[in-house]
């Protein structure tokens, strides 16, 4: 395939694979004893619970701070990202919405509503993440960074309810790895990990539901299911679906069916009991975060039953949601770059092999294929099976979608890498029962083995060539575009406040589509750079004069140019801009 070609890493990791295979073949035992001494040491920091979890939580902060070097503070550069960073502006001035500007019209651009006010599409995990870093170290990203690292830290919970600890461990180190090192996860603004912590708190809370029946795990289920709701909605709902149905059954005494997938069932635990410490606790959590979720909607939207998400798609979208879904009417765009958006670009539906490759590049890869594909062979551990029941709503829920990415898929991981490392058990215990000298007794330790030599990889490899084209960047923050920033940066030092008009080419296409400049503040009147369309003549006057005191520019995006105007709209002495 020819995502394949572009995408080197895919063959650097298995070139290490054919090594490995080849050590196992030539020296049986050999990756066993290289890597028994690491294998030691974590079982005996898993033991230690304090220990295990400053490993989770640590791994992902140490393994961002070693690449720093490479990946920085990443420049937002995709459309959801500025709608991500408006919300996170919008929450950390300390208000839930904004009222629509006057020149709305000129500020219109893809993923964020401007009437009946001006807020982002989006639900509210990712942007409460970013405000939070934004409030505690005025950079929006360290609420990125702090969401993978508790993302890490939920892997390793939730797989603690289900598998040794050493296990557990290797599942927060693998989403500390695959995901926090180096993916747009970690090096953008446009999430995943809230809703992985999401699915991972879902989870770990249900076995562990099951088996004490504690009130405060009822809470951390009912947090779950409302941090799913407010990350990914749609592919939460479907991870929800067995567990409403194990959790039902489990109440009404179903014993047969909670043990054919692994769980403790209710017994003679008295009902009343169970919906006391239980069921009321996590009901009431669900009631109080769904009156909040309303209430958001009512602010936003006008309408507490509808989702700003919704509102946004009957205002501009024609695409469907779903694959069966015939396209929506068209709607009246104000200027051409939105209408090419909407009924052009947005219209493409990448086929399923491509999107099948999407989702393994990024979640499996090469080295993760090998235990996935034994998950036939361990049908009869009971785990197994509410493990491919939750990965495989969520894989259903996502073929049918009109759109796909990776993180769409975010709130199954943790069930993804809790079937990878029980198959892994599974795999290392069927090779040690047939004897101390199995030849493929070195296949568990491959897969370690080929992860640190694919770290040393990653780091040996400049960041601009660990991308594939496209946006799909499994291993790198990706090809990033400054030159927004950069004409920021340039109008940051001069004084006074400015007006940057924009103008696009008279066509466009996939590529420049991307480079999107017109995204402003939660308070555009009070920001220091406004950036607006330019629009026929009449609207820019009304524009310019609503803006008399700024200074006013002309940005030429073909030429990549900045030009001043004087206030009467004529234009002054060029002055070029770095081009993006």
């Amino acid at each position: 395939m020819n995502l394949l070609k572009h995408y080197f890493l895919v063959w650097a990791e298995l070139g290490a694979m054919l090594l490995a295979f080849a050590s196992v073949w030539l020296a049986p035992g050999l990756l066993d004893f290289v890597l028994r001494p690491l294998w030691k040491i974590a079982v005996r920091n898993a033991s230690n619970r304090k220990a295990a979890w400053a490993v989770a939580f640590s791994l992902p902060l140490a393994l961002r701070l070693l690449v720093w070097p490479m990946t920085k503070i990443p420049v937002p550069n995709v459309q959801d990202e500025f709608s991500f960073l408006l919300m996170a502006d919008t929450f950390a001035s300390g208000r839930i919405t904004n009222p629509t500007h006057p020149m709305w019209v000129h500020f219109e651009t893809m993923h964020v509503l401007q009437h009946p006010t001006y807020a982002s599409m989006y639900p509210v995990m990712q942007g409460l993440f970013l405000a939070l870093g934004q409030v505690i170290g005025h950079a929006p990203w360290l609420g990125v960074w702090l969401s993978v690292i508790l993302m890490c830290g939920s892997f390793y919970w939730a797989l603690r309810a289900w598998m040794p600890p050493v296990w557990a461990l290797g599942g927060a180190a693998l989403a500390a790895i695959r995901i926090a090192m180096f993916s747009y996860w970690m090096s953008s603004y446009w999430g995943g990990a809230p809703a992985a912590i999401g699915g991972a708190l879902v989870l770990g809370a249900l076995h562990r539901v099951f088996q004490f029946k504690r009130t405060t795990d009822s809470l951390w289920l009912a947090a779950g299911i409302l941090i799913l709701a407010n990350s990914r909605p749609y592919e939460g709902f479907f991870y929800c679906l067995p567990v409403a149905v194990l959790l039902f059954a489990w109440l009404f005494g179903a014993d047969d069916f909670c043990r054919w997938f692994g769980l403790k069932p209710r017994g003679k635990t008295d009902l009343p009991r169970i919906l006391m410490r239980v069921v009321a606790p996590m009901a009431l959590v669900l009631v109080l975060g769904g009156v909040a979720m309303m209430y958001y909607f009512w602010r936003v939207t006008g309408n507490p039953v509808k989702m700003p998400y919704q509102v946004w798609a009957e205002q501009y979208s024609v695409t469907p949601l779903f694959v069966w879904q015939k396209f929506r009417p068209l709607h009246r765009y104000n200027n051409e770059v939105l209408r090419y958006f909407f009924t052009q670009w947005n219209t493409v539906r990448a086929s399923e092999p491509r999107r099948l490759v999407w989702y393994w590049l990024f979640y499996v890869g090469p080295v993760l294929t090998l235990p996935l594909a034994l998950a036939w062979t361990a049908w009869r551990d009971r785990k197994m099976r509410f493990f491919l029941a939750l990965f495989g709503f969520v894989l259903l829920a996502v073929s049918i979608e009109w759109w796909a990415y990776p993180h769409y898929a975010a709130p199954a991981v943790a069930a993804l890498y809790a079937l990878i490392l029980q198959n892994l058990r599974h795999l290392r215990a069927g090779l040690y029962r047939r004897g101390a000298r199995s030849r493929w007794r070195g296949l568990v330790p491959l897969v370690p083995a080929v992860i640190v030599v694919m770290i040393a990889v990653r780091f040996a490899t400049p960041a601009f060539s660990l991308a594939i084209p496209g946006w799909l960047l499994t291993w790198a923050g990706g090809p990033q575009k400054p030159g927004r920033s950069k004409v920021e940066a340039v109008l940051n030092n001069k004084e006074g406040k400015h007006l940057v008009l924009v103008r696009y080419v008279d066509h466009y296409d996939r590529a420049s589509i991307n480079d999107e400049w017109v995204y402003n503040r939660d308070d555009i009147d009070a920001s220091k750079i406004v950036w607006a369309r330019e629009l026929d003549p009449e609207q820019n006057r009304k524009l310019i004069k609503y803006f008399h005191d700024r200074d006013i520019w002309l940005y030429l995006w073909k030429e990549h140019t900045l030009i001043p105007l004087s206030t009467d709209g004529g234009i002054g002495t060029d002055i070029e801009a770095n081009p993006p």
